[in-house]
């Protein structure tokens, strides 16, 4: 049965505009692709020329193109895995069991994979040697840079000794290997080494060449690789988008490699300071590298020096195949970075504009091997909710810095360290080893001039949740103020705001005293916590000359909530368990402002209120039926309890509770903050003499207005309407620039 699916117009021709943008962004000469998945492909096409001297020559779906390092992983990882799975080699025996040339690496199959070896990238040996063993044995006369496995560096002459491997273990060239096991099963017939003269006519040319003393077409690029006669585990081979389609169809669906190959090839904790790098292949792409990407956690991929690349997404099958030869007819021009980040966006829009895959600040510090740290003593505010995209805790990450980076002070917000204290709880300042922890929340909330002394750089890492209730943003605003008046600077390793950063509700405050209401924004503001540091650089602390840097979000889109970003949810506070209580908080805290029991003592803290004397029926009947777009309300009966570290002493604890609680139906429709209005609106006229808006509402608040507006018995909506001149004039105060750390 053919289970192919057509593609989608829209989408193919998304696709070719996306493709047709990369190729003027590049100046390159043209490209071809292939986007699809298992039973679709969405786009096969080409765009401009496959050669522009000496005479211009049309790309077209079916161009054969040098893949450069490409060889690296369809070939070469492939074979090795391959001869694992035969039994034929152990990836983690040395490299020397398997090699003739004596002392050419003290590392393992696996290290030489990861590109840990610590071997150099390369060498211009084309001039002198043409054998792969010659080239290897001049290698070997240079010691390795580092103890394998202790560092990262990508180099070719590791998958020489790869391809060399291939071929001293199977008995073969690695070229026919390749065919034979590869390449012909999968029936990929215009993929080879050494492509033969008849494919010559509609092969992309690539670089004038000052070493062969003219423009190549039809023979491999690389000096090193030409000069051993095109067959290297580096680079040699050629193919078309279509061949490169079989073969991620095949990768995906076992059709090449068994499932323990493929978790093997993708595990990202083999390489734990370098965590986006597998076997061959490179692991979980940045959207804003030079390399391209898909927008997902579970994509791998690699790269081509002459403008190819080849991304697949694991959780779906999906790939993203590019061809293009930017280095024709001079590398000069040459710029992978414009074609691939402008195509690979537009295969973003296309097909994942519901999805993101996120890097955070603490990724970027670890991606950039910790640079910002490195020499300085430092001081870190954070807590165990600050995890990096792998779900590691930033102390744990943080082990993998330099040396010469010293930990001098911990600082904790509200909940303390481990988030495990209740909301208002003072925190005892305590000890983590031998590093102090400063609670923040106690009888202190700032740094002091002292300890300030003792660091070169204050570094924060809080998981906010995009609610000005949220005490964590008045905590960096402590801190940054202190850093300002003592000359320290401070960098914020930044997270997506879990809302989102597009929607904003509620009003804008008239005072900013209180910790859950110290920023000049709406309740809901729409800002990372990055960005608010900024704010108060920009804004709050002007005249102090704060020096603000924040490490910026990868792949954010600003439109989207946290679990569509691939970032693993840990609860920033005992009471916000998931996403949901943290959507629904941003209304339902308000009823902290009452006589009512907001659902503490419950496992459904922010999604239940009520009171013993509450009588729902009346409350629904009464409720503003426009405010609830979205959402859906329903009678509950429940008794709040006493729940160590999340609510010790509930409202009406130990009394049966009449109550209502909010189901969220439609995310993108729902406001949550008119619906609290809407239901504190409803109480008001049903329960007159029992329902009270107590002073710490006007604290939530800011002012005394929405209290003031719901006494005189307007409408939620009428409310809630009003607030959106303020909420214009704050879109564009909010657009800042702010440098990276």
């Amino acid at each position: 049965m053919n289970t192919t699916l057509p593609p989608s117009p829209e989408v193919t021709r998304a696709l070719q505009q996306a493709l047709d943008r990369a190729v003027a962004a590049s100046s390159a000469p043209g490209a071809v692709a292939c986007v699809g998945d298992t039973y679709t492909t969405h786009f096969l096409g080409a765009s401009g020329l496959r050669q522009r001297v000496p005479q211009p020559l049309p790309a077209n779906a079916d161009t054969l193109y040098d893949l450069a390092s490409l060889t690296k992983v369809v070939a070469t990882t492939t074979a090795i895995l391959l001869l694992r799975e035969d039994g034929a080699l152990d990836l983690d025996r040395p490299v020397s069991d398997y090699l003739p040339q004596p002392n050419v690496s003290g590392g393992t199959i696996r290290h030489l994979m990861q590109h840990t070896a610590g071997l150099v990238s390369g060498r211009p040996y084309y001039r002198d040697h043409n054998t792969i063993d010659a080239m290897l044995a001049r290698y070997g006369e240079r010691q390795v840079d580092w103890t394998p496995g202790s560092a990262r560096r990508y180099s070719d002459v590791g998958y020489m000794m790869l391809g060399r491997i291939v071929e001293t273990v199977s008995k073969e060239s690695l070229d026919r290997f390749c065919h034979r096991r590869i390449f012909e099963p999968l029936e990929m017939n215009r993929t080879a080494f050494n492509p033969p003269e008849s494919w010559r006519e509609n092969t992309a040319a690539t670089e004038r060449c000052d070493w062969r003393g003219r423009v190549i077409v039809g023979e491999v690029h690389d000096e090193n690789a030409a000069a051993v006669g095109g067959v290297s585990g580096h680079a040699g081979l050629f193919s078309t988008a279509s061949d490169l389609a079989k073969f991620c169809r095949a990768l995906m669906n076992g059709g090449i490699l068994n499932p323990e190959s493929m978790g093997m090839m993708l595990d990202t904790g083999r390489v734990p300071f370098y965590p986006w790098q597998g076997l061959g292949w490179k692991l979980a792409p940045w959207s804003t590298s030079v390399e391209g990407y898909l927008p997902s956690r579970r994509a791998f991929g690699h790269t081509g020096w002459t403008g190819t690349s080849l991304w697949l997404d694991a959780s779906n099958g999906r790939f993203a195949i590019l061809l293009s030869n930017t280095c024709h007819p001079s590398r000069d021009a040459r710029n992978n970075r414009a074609l691939r980040q402008t195509f690979h966006d537009g295969v973003s829009e296309a097909l994942y504009a519901d999805r993101c895959s996120v890097h955070t600040g603490l990724d970027r510090l670890m991606y950039e091997n910790f640079e910002p740290l490195q020499g300085k003593r430092y001081a870190l505010l954070t807590n165990s909710a600050a995890v990096d995209s792998f779900g590691r805790s930033i102390l744990d990450v943080m082990s993998f810095a330099p040396a010469d980076a010293r930990l001098r002070l911990l600082y904790s917000p509200e909940h303390g360290l481990k988030v495990q204290a209740e909301a208002g709880a003072s925190v005892a300042s305590t000890r983590l080893g031998d590093t102090p922890v400063i609670s923040l929340y106690g009888d202190r909330k700032a740094p002091s001039a002292a300890e300030l002394a003792e660091i070169d750089l204050f570094v924060v890492d809080l998981p906010d949740i995009g609610a000005r209730y949220y005490t964590y943003a008045d905590t960096m605003k402590q801190c940054i103020e202190a850093c300002a008046r003592a000359r320290t600077p401070v960098l914020v390793l930044d997270r997506p705001n879990p809302l989102g950063g597009v929607v904003v509700e509620g009003p804008m405050p008239q005072r900013t005293t209180s910790p859950v209401c110290s920023i000049d924004v709406p309740v809901r503001h729409g800002l990372t916590l990055g960005e608010m540091a900024v704010w108060h650089a920009v804004h709050t602390f002007s005249s102090l000359q704060p020096q603000v840097m924040v490490h910026l979000l990868d792949g954010w889109k600003r439109n989207l909530y946290q679990d569509a970003c691939d970032l693993p949810w840990v609860a920033p506070s005992p009471n916000i368990p998931d996403l949901e209580t943290a959507v629904l908080y941003v209304g339902m805290c308000l009823f902290e402002g009452t006589n009512l029991n907001e659902g503490r003592g419950t496992d459904m803290p922010f999604h239940v209120f009520g009171a013993p004397w509450l009588r729902p029926d009346d409350v629904l009947e009464t409720v503003e039926r426009a405010a609830l777009l979205g959402a859906t309300l329903e009678p509950v009966q429940y008794t709040p309890r006493s729940i160590p570290g999340r609510a010790a002493s509930p409202r009406f604890q130990d009394q049966p509770c009449q109550g209502i609680r909010v189901r969220i139906q439609d995310r993108e429709k729902l406001r949550p903050f008119t619906v609290a209005v809407a239901l504190i609106t409803a109480l008001q006229q049903t329960h007159r003499g029992q329902f009270e808006l107590i002073p710490f509402f006007d604290t939530l608040m800011g002012s005394s207005g929405l209290r003031e507006d719901i006494l005189r018995g307007e409408n939620a909506t009428h409310i809630t309407a009003r607030y959106a001149p303020d909420h214009t004039a704050y879109a564009l105060k909010r657009i800042l620039r702010y440098s990276m750390g």
